[in-house]
């Protein structure tokens, strides 16, 4: 049984020790390590039973360490981005600097780094005096966890659990690349490639194409996924069984042939808020006997909503195939 609660000095004094702590962001839970121990960061893989391939991020608690991450000299671009959106959920990727193992990097010569937007976050960072590297604190491939206990339920063998509430936005950071005057979405997250174009409008930003390999956390095809059977509908069937949960992002009429059970994840249909409550939503689906299969109506792919079927569509991977040609239709 892991122990929690909400001393940051005692999590700190564990993170400088070389031992793992979970702790809560404004996106989901990060299980975090020191990211200058290379020995310290290989307990990360173990614990989520992650593959070595899939990098990890640092988080850091002031722009003003940015030297310490990422190679000198530094996009004049990052430094604009963080000013924007940090804290907060952006994640950028450059040129690592030499003193990053290379465990966290899965031996890319780049590094993904954000400085999150939650106070025992920042504490904590700053209490240890080192960037934690810290994934989403779940079993690999499984669902990330919005919530205390949601750690509780997948990971056993940690060293402490930072207890701080749910998470207000629910899905994972945006990642970005950044090269001379361009930026390049790598994962879609609440940051989104029009608030960029907005922001940023002398500047270059681009969707990332399919890759033939990793170059960010997160990108991988299969991720995020429940244990019980998870399906993506273009509409809304006509037919939904007894034994099923459907979750809808805005309001439809639901057939009178219809006996799943129904989440409607915002009455108006806001993206922000359907976002910040999905994975929660799911895992109290996994803990429901009555629920055998998962569905879901597809969203429209603008702003946030290219996020959510992002961790939709990866969600469903390992269930249909992931194509759109594979996804059900009934």
């Amino acid at each position: 049984m892991i122990k929690s609660g909400k001393d940051i000095i005692f999590a700190s004094k564990l993170i400088r020790e070389g031992k793992l702590v979970a702790f809560p962001t404004e996106t989901v839970y990060g299980l975090g390590a020191n990211g200058l121990d290379a020995k310290a960061v290989v307990g990360i893989f173990e614990a989520k039973q992650r593959p070595s391939f899939d990098p990890l991020i640092l988080h850091i608690a002031s722009a003003d360490t940015l030297d310490t991450v990422f190679k000198k000299p530094i996009n004049p671009l990052i430094y604009k981005l963080a000013d924007k959106y940090w804290p907060g959920p952006l994640t950028i990727v450059s040129v690592k600097n030499k003193q990053i193992p290379d465990i966290v990097t899965a031996g890319l010569p780049t590094v993904a780094v954000r400085m999150p937007n939650h106070p025992m976050a920042l504490k904590l960072i700053r209490q240890a005096g080192v960037p934690v590297a810290a994934p989403s604190a779940n079993l690999f491939g499984r669902l990330s966890p919005t919530k205390a206990a949601h750690v509780r339920d997948q990971l056993r063998t940690i060293d402490y659990l930072l207890e701080g509430g749910q998470t207000n936005i629910g899905i994972e950071s945006t990642i970005v690349a950044v090269a001379d005057n361009r930026i390049e979405i790598l994962r879609p997250g609440a940051i989104t490639v029009s608030q960029l174009k907005i922001d940023f409008p002398d500047v270059e930003v681009v969707s990332s194409s399919t890759e033939k390999h990793i170059q960010a956390p997160g990108q991988l095809k299969s991720h995020y996924s429940p244990r019980k059977p998870f399906y993506l509908f273009d509409q809304l069937p006509d037919n939904l069984p007894d034994y099923a949960a459907l979750l809808l992002f805005k309001p439809y009429e639901i057939p009178a042939t219809a006996k799943s059970k129904v989440f409607l994840l915002s009455t108006n249909g806001d993206l922000l808020e359907g976002a910040s409550k999905v994975f929660s939503v799911l895992h109290d689906l996994e803990a429901d006997d009555s629920v055998e299969q998962i569905y879901a109506v597809k969203v429209n792919e603008e702003g946030v909503g290219a996020a959510i079927m992002d961790r939709l569509r990866k969600a469903a991977y390992r269930f249909t195939g992931a194509t759109d040609e594979g996804e059900i239709e009934v």
